[in-house]
This record gives structure tokens, C-alpha cells and sequence, in this order.
């Protein structure tokens, strides 16, 4: 995987896990392919560059913007679309709508998961006006799509596994997949997940602990992030 090409001081580890999690896309996760999931990346690029749609609005609603022949079924790309664009408009009941037409629950966290990443990536270049990371060659094996048993709905929306740690580690439990690529993006992007509540003096980045925890917090504000 080609590193970013620019004139900026850009860490080396940053390069190696975004490279890491373009990899990770393409491979065949526990629910969808890795050709449906490098469709996934796609449909995030397509709802950031295409003109903004209102909340209310779906794609598949509109004439033409979603081919008859997806790979993906129209309620993942509709969901795609709407987390990408209006995540602070999310409820219970929209989530709801989406399973109830056809997506399975822990499909929807593997989606959630990956449109998660995309954004975190592609918006790192962007914002650099940076060329956003290039797609590899999928996986051709199928998806198992098996549901563990234990998994259950508790405090989340979604089925999650009895694991211990704040809510933020729970939420993608039912795919273990992604909660090792939140692990990964996370070291880079943000601290280990180990040091997440004991390291407040961190040297990883240019920014201490305290600076990042600023800009997080704002940022969560403007995204209007409930969490």
C-alpha cells in the first residue's frame, strides 16, 4: 500500500495504519464480503462528495443515485449515507427500521464499523487534501455469518458481548473483527486503548493527552455526539 504523498511531517505509524485498515476493509469480515465491504468504503466516498442530503432523505429514494444492481442491498446504503452525513440524527427507531428490513443486527455492526473507519480515514486526507487511501483487490472467500448465542441487547442498540470496559469498546463486540481495527486506529489516531485510562501525559503525539482531549471533546460537540 502506497504511503501519502506530501511535504508534511506526517508520523510514520499513521501511514502504516490507515494502510493497515484499507487492508482490513478488503477482506471478508463475519458478515459481509470484502467486495461488499470495499462497497461500503465507496458509498461513505459517494455520500461525502455527492450534494448533501437532508436526514429525512434516503438515497435508494431517489431517481438513478443507487444502481438496481448493488452489491449492496439499498437499507445498508441508505445507512451508510446517514451516518456519514447526519451520525447526530440517529435514534432507536431509525435503527430499527434498518434491521427490520432486512439487515441483521450484528451485519449492522460490521457496517457501522467499517463507515466508522472510512470516515476517520478518507477525512484525515481530506483535511490535508491528501489523495484518500487506495482500495486493494478484495477478498474472494464468503462470509460466515454465523450469531454467537451469548451475544445479547443490553445497553446498546445492538447485540454486544459480556466483555469489561466503557461503552465505547462494547458497542462493536459482537464482530471481534472490528473491535481489533477500532484498536488499531485508535493507537494511531488517538492512545492505546490500555493507556485510555491511565496515560494523561502521553509523548506519542505532538499534542499532549490534555490538547487532544480538548479537540475531541469539541469535536464530539460539533458532531453533535451523544455519547
Amino acid at each position: 500500500m502506497a504511503a501519502y504523498t506530501t511535504e508534511l511531517p506526517i508520523r510514520a505509524d499513521l501511514d502504516e495504519a490507515h494502510a493497515q485498515i484499507a487492508a482490513r476493509w478488503a477482506t471478508t469480515g463475519s458478515w459481509w464480503s470484502g467486495v461488499e465491504r470495499l462497497a461500503i468504503v465507496e458509498e461513505v466516498r459517494r455520500a461525502r462528495d455527492a450534494a448533501e442530503l437532508a436526514p429525512w432523505e434516503s438515497p435508494s429514494q431517489i431517481e438513478g443515485l443507487v444502481s438496481d444492481d448493488h452489491v449492496l442491498p439499498d437499507a445498508a446504503v441508505d445507512a451508510i449515507w446517514r451516518i456519514t452525513s447526519h451520525p447526530g440524527t440517529l435514534t432507536a427507531e431509525w435503527h430499527a427500521s434498518i434491521v427490520g428490513r432486512g439487515v441483521h443486527p450484528e451485519a449492522y455492526v460490521e457496517l457501522v464499523a467499517v463507515v466508522a473507519q472510512a470516515n476517520a480515514v478518507d477525512r484525515f486526507a481530506d483535511a490535508l487534501n491528501l489523495d484518500r487511501v487506495e482500495l486493494p483487490s478484495p477478498s474472494a472467500s464468503a462470509p460466515a455469518k454465523i450469531s454467537e448465542a451469548t451475544l445479547q441487547v443490553t445497553s446498546h442498540w445492538v447485540p454486544t458481548a459480556k466483555i469489561k470496559g466503557p461503552n465505547v469498546l462494547k458497542a462493536l463486540s459482537a464482530v471481534p473483527f472490528e473491535n481489533e481495527s477500532l484498536s488499531l486506529l485508535s493507537s494511531a489516531q488517538y492512545v492505546h486503548f490500555g493507556d485510555l485510562l491511565s496515560d494523561l501525559v502521553s509523548k506519542q503525539n505532538s499534542l499532549s493527552r490534555m490538547q487532544v482531549e480538548v479537540l475531541a471533546a469539541r469535536t464530539s460537540k460539533l458532531n453533535e455526539c451523544f455519547y
